[in-house]
């Protein structure tokens, strides 16, 4: 899993993609800033955590705060860093548009839907990897 993670993968980004990963940046932004209801029902639908694969630090360019230590992705600003990153993704969307930047590496956090337990999600995803491998 994170023996490809710390190479350098460039790649161009069509105008869609920048379009997108731009409306993601300015969305994230308005939800911080004039929806903190919407972000906090978000927030409890959100299940997982983290797998450090840097990918949310390089939407739209990459966060001069990045570096890599042993293949995995370390933030100079951790203890310090804007709201943004810390409750980073805010909703299934943010989970799109971080795979644009790393379709390769998934995400540790996925988002319930309204009334499924965690139990319903981590079958389905479960499911998923059988189909997927």
């Amino acid at each position: 899993m994170f023996g490809e993670r710390w190479l350098v993968r460039r790649r161009s980004y069509s105008w869609s993609e920048r379009a997108i990963l731009a409306w993601g940046k300015l969305r994230r932004y308005y939800l911080l800033r004039y929806r903190p209801g919407y972000v906090e029902e978000s927030l409890k639908r959100r299940v997982g955590s983290c797998d450090r694969t840097g990918a949310c630090c390089k939407l739209m360019f990459s966060c001069p705060l990045l570096s890599w230590l042993d293949q995995l992705p370390l933030c100079h600003a951790y203890k310090h860093r804007p709201r943004s990153c810390t409750i980073f993704p805010i909703d299934e969307r943010d989970l799109r548009d971080r795979d644009i930047v790393d379709p390769w590496d998934s995400c540790g956090f996925s988002f319930l839907r309204p009334g499924e337990t965690q139990e319903e999600e981590e079958k389905s995803r479960q499911v998923e990897l059988v189909f997927h491998v």
